[in-house]
């Protein structure tokens, strides 16, 4: 769900951003900043989320299902998922949004989100490896001001990898951005790893209440300072990009608070028990939403296209930047943004009609045969 939000985001403010020679012009209208602010401050933690909570319930079911069910447990469901991704779903929606483009059409292996399936499995045969020799970390949740202060440490790594590795190596083995997997990805999994071992869920959700507002606290004051950079109200230093440097320090010391301040969050006020029968067949269906999502919203982004081409828009696709769509400014006869009232409306519409089906999509995908073991 937060990442078939967030990755919609994405693709609607790449869509809002017709050239790097508009940018300046394009980042002060309505929907770019608030959807560039809601990129940055979704995909500066929750992929860290991701890997710690998908960690956090790796030592029990080892436990429980010993290394070779857990292994092969894990190739079908991770590795299938990732393969029905890059090899069958992917291909289909480059295929279809490629020839609806007007460009080229070729079958291509996409790998596209699942990435993090793919890196999942791999950090996951990794640490089954390793826990059949090595033994068990015993070790209490440290204090949040502790976990704060490692974040800090975090960034530091994170920074230097950022400017440190050539841009050619930061994808290496389709990891997007080695600098979050190593000041992020590989640290967050770690501690999930520690942290399912010893059932630190308890002392989250345990917490002191003056941790828990103080966690809430700084984590609206980082979605403050993200949003002042990425409106340029802190670019006064002459010849400092802010931004940029913004973007290679903030996200392990955000994404410490934020993480924690969600669990704590969601366990008090939506850990029903029992659980609804909503949120049981939503929780059931999240991991194939994620598998799918991209297909689906890209379905509805193209039908909203064709709306306004039938309503009259000109629409102009580049051929220097594949899929990014504009239309016509017709005193000039130039590419020019669509006006920011059609880009909100391209938004709600690509929101609601993605969430209303791509959940009975995934739970119907389910109980498919063959799916019903990867999904």
């Amino acid at each position: 769900g937060a990442d078939g939000i967030g990755t919609l985001n994405v693709q609607l403010a790449d869509l809002s951003n017709p050239s790097s020679s508009n940018l300046e012009n394009a980042k002060f209208g309505s929907f770019f900043s608030g959807a560039y602010w809601f990129a940055n401050v979704n995909q500066s933690y929750f992929m860290a989320a991701f890997f710690f909570i998908s960690a956090y319930f790796c030592p029990k079911s080892m436990d429980r299902k010993g290394f070779r069910r857990f292994v092969e447990d894990k190739l079908v469901r991770l590795g299938g998922g990732f393969l029905l991704y890059s090899l069958l779903l992917g291909p289909i929606m480059i295929l279809f949004c490629r020839a609806y483009g007007g460009y080229p059409v070729s079958y291509e292996f996409y790998v596209g989100p699942p990435w993090f399936i793919l890196w999942l499995l791999n950090f996951t045969l990794i640490y089954a490896v390793i826990a059949q020799f090595a033994a068990p970390v015993k070790m209490n949740m440290p204090h949040p001001v502790i976990l704060l202060l490692f974040g800090a440490f975090l960034s530091a790594a994170f920074y230097g990898v950022a400017v440190g590795v050539p841009q050619e190596w930061q994808y290496l083995g389709n990891m997007v951005k080695w600098w979050y997997g190593i000041g992020l990805y590989i640290p967050f999994f770690t501690a999930g790893i520690i942290a399912g071992r010893n059932d630190w869920m308890k002392s989250v959700e345990e917490m002191e209440t003056w941790c828990v507002w103080m966690l809430r606290t700084i984590t609206v004051g980082f979605w403050v300072l993200i949003f002042c950079t990425v409106g340029g109200w802190l670019s006064f230093i002459p010849n400092f990009n802010v931004f940029m440097t913004a973007n290679s320090l903030i996200p392990p010391v955000y994404a410490v608070p934020m993480t924690l301040a969600l669990i704590q969050f969601f366990h008090q006020y939506f850990n029903g028990t029992p659980p609804s029968k909503i949120a049981k067949n939503a929780g059931a269906a999240a991991y194939t939403v994620y598998i799918i999502h991209p297909l689906i919203y890209n379905v509805w982004i193209i039908a909203f296209i064709a709306i306004l081409k039938a309503a009259g828009v000109s629409i102009w696709w580049s051929q220097e930047q594949t899929f990014l769509y504009l239309t016509v400014d017709p005193a000039t006869g130039q590419p020019s943004m669509l006006p920011d009232g059609y880009i909100w409306a391209g938004w709600l519409w690509t929101f609601f009609l993605t969430q209303l089906t791509v959940w009975p999509l995934a739970h119907y995908m389910r109980q498919l045969p063959v799916l019903n073991k990867i999904l």
